[in-house]
């Protein structure tokens, strides 16, 4: 098992502020916006994200101390109603699993109404806020997925929220931007499409055959001309 704390720099009793000011520094240096998107940086960064998403919530924080075996003289203030990125991401996580786990076979409608809640005005406005970029990026990442099983009347409302958490940023706008178009039969409908429209636009034979005639006539007319 990883020893997140060492990952992220700090120590097994340090405080909740210390572990997310390690991260925001470790978060700048490797985050793939600041690296050019370089390949290395970005593996860095990934693992210095999964150890903040573990230790950063209370509950996760506590079990993965029980199973490492780390014994710790700090006190637990666990505050489980309060709302946080990582909370967020941990539900949008289950979700998405919920849905993969049924093979796509779901209420969509049902998924629709959950999504959409879970990123209402003000729990996207809370997300900006806390400034929790990495967290915020794999929230989208999650949600987009989701997006796939949406009816196509309801995906564009969903894509809009997640464009407004990107809050400007390019790489996961554009991201945003190349999943909106995919969709479980996709493939299929283009083909689909593209079958119907070779089939609607046939060569015309009368076209090619009023054609044939004028060329005719004009080479007959040309003759006579010349005669």
């Amino acid at each position: 098992m990883k020893n997140h704390y060492e990952i992220l720099g700090v120590t097994p009793n340090c405080s909740q502020a210390q572990i997310k000011k390690a991260y925001r520094l470790l978060a700048i240096k490797y985050h793939p916006d600041k690296n050019n998107g370089d390949k290395e940086s970005e593996e860095s960064f990934k693992e210095i994200l999964e150890s903040y998403i573990i230790l950063s919530d209370e509950e996760t924080r506590i079990e993965y101390d029980y199973l490492k075996g780390f014994k710790k003289g700090r006190r637990v203030y666990s505050e489980p109603g309060k709302p946080s990125p990582v909370k967020f991401l941990i539900q949008i996580k289950k979700i998405k699993e919920a849905v993969m786990n049924a093979g796509g076979h779901i209420n969509k409608t049902a998924l629709y109404r959950v999504i959409d809640n879970l990123l209402n005005d003000e729990n996207i406005y809370l997300l900006i806020r806390k400034q929790d970029i990495g967290v915020n990026h794999l929230i989208i990442d999650e949600a987009l997925t989701c997006c796939i099983f949406l009816n196509e009347e309801n995906r564009p409302a969903i894509h809009e929220k997640l464009i407004k958490l990107a809050d400007g940023n390019v790489r996961m706008l554009n991201r945003i931007k190349l999943l909106s178009t995919v969709s479980p039969n996709n493939d299929t409908k283009t083909e689909n499409k593209n079958t119907h429209e070779v089939k609607d636009n046939p060569p015309s034979r009368t076209a090619i055959f009023m054609f044939l005639l004028f060329v005719l006539l004009f080479i007959f007319f040309l003759y006579m001309q010349n005669r």
